[in-house]
């Protein structure tokens, strides 16, 4: 495999790597939108393909078959460097990433962007419907880059583990109440994922993160567990953890929707919890 491109990775220096036969590139998108417009030579997948639901919980992982025969279905392949965007903020591709990440397949990028970005830079776009791709995709889950409630519950008190709620902030105080309890896991920080990203909705730039996470208590040398919703917002924090150096990261799949519709989850809406307090 040539030189790998950087976990996140700006259109033009993606551009001049397509048709790479060691790059697959992959559109989290409809296929009616993929269908109007798409990077030449992407691939198409849908979040509902490799995410799975338990109402109330949504945004689980699915089982391995699943996600062999998903990804194998898609075209991905196990020797190619995967690029994945989206059209909506990059928390889906990012989430696609994270699955990946968590089935071990570490050789990954993020187009920094997405669609918008890649239009921006006034690159060809393509229309046409989505090719049937296939391959023999295998998945080996990833223990350590996974966090459920179990494993959560068990280290609430474990110094050497960090929770980060990557929600608004009134999602973390538990004003805005999006599963039958409102608040935060006990103890988590709150940084509002939109807080990485710059005016364009792109990475700030590394040395401006590496000042936020510290300023809000984030620490390289502890476990942290990235949480929001539905592990869609903090499949992107995982990324820029992973981006920043930080060598022990999980997601939290079901995230707030699995620890918030529980009835044996300790609930906090302290926001002295914030910034690490």
């Amino acid at each position: 495999m040539s030189e790998s491109l950087p976990l996140f990775v700006d259109a033009e220096t993606l551009q001049a790597r397509l048709g790479a036969p060691d790059i697959q590139v992959v559109a989290v998108d409809s296929a009616s939108d993929y269908a109007n417009a798409h990077i030449p030579g992407a691939l198409q997948i849908t979040m509902a393909d490799f995410t799975a639901s338990d109402a109330p919980v949504a945004g689980l992982l699915p089982d391995d078959d699943a996600l062999r025969d998903v990804f194998s279905d898609t075209g991905l392949r196990n020797d190619a460097h995967i690029v994945a965007y989206d059209r909506a903020g990059d928390g889906q591709a990012a989430r696609l990433l994270y699955t990946l990440d968590a089935m071990g397949h570490s050789a990954i990028s993020l187009l920094d962007g997405g669609l918008a970005a890649w239009h921006q830079a006034g690159l060809p776009l393509e229309n046409g419907a989505p090719q049937a791709g296939a391959s023999r995709f295998t998945v080996e889950r990833q223990p350590e880059r996974i966090a459920d409630r179990e494993w959560i519950k068990t280290h609430l008190d474990d110094p050497d583990t960090g929770f980060l709620d990557v929600r608004s902030a009134a999602e973390y105080a538990g004003q805005d109440v999006r599963s039958a309890r409102g608040g935060h896991i006990p103890g988590a920080v709150s940084l509002d994922w939109n807080l990485l990203k710059g005016a364009n909705g792109r990475l700030r730039p590394r040395s401006e993160l590496l000042e936020l996470v510290a300023s809000h208590d984030v620490q390289s040398d502890r476990e942290i567990v990235n949480y929001c919703q539905s592990h869609v917002r903090s499949s992107y924090s995982y990324l820029v953890l992973k981006y920043l150096g930080f060598d022990k990261v999980r997601g939290y799949p079901g995230a707030w929707s699995d620890w918030g519709n529980a009835d044996d989850t300790p609930v906090s809406a302290n926001t002295d919890d914030a910034n690490g307090q």
